[in-house]
This record gives structure tokens, C-alpha cells and sequence, in this order.
């Protein structure tokens, strides 16, 4: 399987003391000049949700190109429920992360609004929510959601060995 990592963006909206971005010369990676050919295409940033308009371009821009590559997500950004629930319209599925608390309380808004939306068939997506050890979150039953939890920084980030790393740039 041939996988696509690919920075939307590398604006974020938090400092994380171990974020995986400080580990790279963001500016170095090769720009995406196709999504064909992949088989799966991970968006992630920086924070990808802090432009949702700009997300949704690029993800319909993937589905064109290549409308039978798998598009998932990394994000950490849940405080606009709505904006999340539009965008995995359109996706696969999602890897949320709770760094702290209020995160968590985000994720539970959140995941409330997927619920009640009768358009949202959130038994079809993959819904996976990392939570780091020092939130102070936990949730006793999520039945459609992955949880991790303890969750700590890795040093250095290695990529996964299937993937490549490239940055979206916008296309004339």
C-alpha cells in the first residue's frame, strides 16, 4: 500500500513542547505534484482545521485526482464540531488528539454533534482519539471511537517506513 503523508499546512495553533515539527525542516519537503498512485492519503499539519474552507478544496482536489485513495486526518483542533463534522463528510476517517482537558471537553461536544446528525453515518468512518497521559481526560464508553490513552511525545518522529512526507502547495 502506498501512503501519502501530507502537511496541509504548518500553522498551529499550539506550542507543543514535544511536537513532531520541530523535528523537520517543514520548508525542505517535497511539494505534492500528484495524489495519484497513492492508496491512502493522510492530512495532517500544523493544525489542519484551522482553515476548514481550505481543507475542504484540497480534499476535493484528492477525490478528484484520485477518487479511490482513502483520505484520513490527524487533528487536535475539536472546538468547532460543526466544521469537523462537514469535513468527515468527505474522509474516511479521522485520529483526534487530546493534549489537555478542554480538549476532551471539545471531543465529547463533538462527538454529540456526529450523533445527532441523522446525513453523518459514523458507523462508516474510522474514528480514532489519541489522549495524552497528563489531559487529565478519560471516557468510561465510546463505543465507535479507538482510544488510546497515555499517550506521550515521541522523540524525533520517525515517519512510518510506507510513507512518504510531502507538503501540499496550492495548484494554479
Amino acid at each position: 500500500m502506498k501512503k501519502l503523508r501530507l502537511l496541509t499546512t504548518a500553522k498551529c495553533n499550539r506550542s507543543c513542547p514535544g511536537c513532531c515539527n520541530k523535528d523537520w525542516d517543514l520548508d525542505a519537503l517535497p511539494v505534492c505534484e500528484s495524489y495519484e498512485g497513492y492508496d491512502e492519503i493522510i492530512l495532517t499539519g500544523g493544525e489542519p482545521m484551522l482553515n476548514p474552507g481550505r481543507l475542504m478544496s484540497i480534499i476535493m482536489d484528492i477525490k478528484m485526482e484520485n477518487p479511490d485513495a482513502l483520505i484520513y486526518m490527524y487533528s487536535a483542533k475539536m472546538d468547532d464540531p460543526v466544521a469537523m463534522r462537514d469535513i468527515l463528510k468527505y474522509i474516511d476517517g479521522v485520529c483526534l488528539t487530546v493534549h489537555e482537558y478542554k480538549d476532551g471537553c471539545h471531543f465529547v461536544d463533538l462527538d454529540w454533534c456526529l450523533r445527532t446528525n441523522s446525513a453523518f453515518k459514523i458507523k462508516d468512518k474510522s474514528l480514532r482519539l489519541n489522549i495524552f497521559k497528563d489531559a487529565g481526560f478519560e471516557l468510561k464508553y465510546m463505543n465507535d471511537w479507538k482510544i488510546k490513552y497515555d499517550m506521550e511525545w515521541i522523540e524525533n518522529c520517525p515517519l512510518p517506513k510506507d510513507e512518504v512526507f510531502m507538503r501540499w502547495s496550492e495548484r494554479a
